[in-house]
């Protein structure tokens, strides 16, 4: 789902804290080795983020946080901040030699390295690893 979390409302940090779980302690973050990714330019999207996203002069930027149970993709337009929460069970990603593709719902974000492909692509692969622990330990035994 996303969010303008422009304003902070007790409502939608709940509705976020719900579907991808509370942020990290600062301790937990520090034994993850960090939970956010670099800045990433954003190069297609679905209509909606799109819609969001209308700068014809200026290249747009996201960055995401890892959480407990999902993640959430960090993106502005103008002043307004959006929040696009995608729990674990709900994400999809794909990489292709330049780029990764984010799905989550019916929305999509194709983002590429901003700075650091390196720093890109180990937050990519911990976020992958995150998600697979997590379906893993609600899946249960087999």
């Amino acid at each position: 789902m996303i969010f303008n979390i422009t304003y902070e409302k007790k409502e939608i940090t709940d509705e976020i804290n719900d579907l991808v779980g509370v942020p990290y302690s600062f301790i937990n973050r520090l034994r993850k080795g960090g939970i956010g990714s670099e800045r990433m330019m954003v190069i297609d999207a679905s209509p909606l983020i799109e819609g969001l996203l209308q700068y014809e002069d200026q290249p747009n930027f996201c960055n995401m946080e890892l959480r407990p149970k999902g993640v959430i993709v960090y993106f502005k337009y103008r002043s307004e901040i959006y929040s696009w929460a995608i729990p674990f069970a709900k994400l999809s990603l794909y990489r292709s030699a330049e780029s990764y593709r984010v799905y989550g719902d019916a929305e999509f974000m194709k983002v590429t390295k901003a700075l650091n492909s390196d720093a890109l692509k180990r937050f990519m692969d911990k976020l992958m690893d995150h998600r697979a622990t997590y379906l893993h330990s609600i899946s249960g035994p087999n």
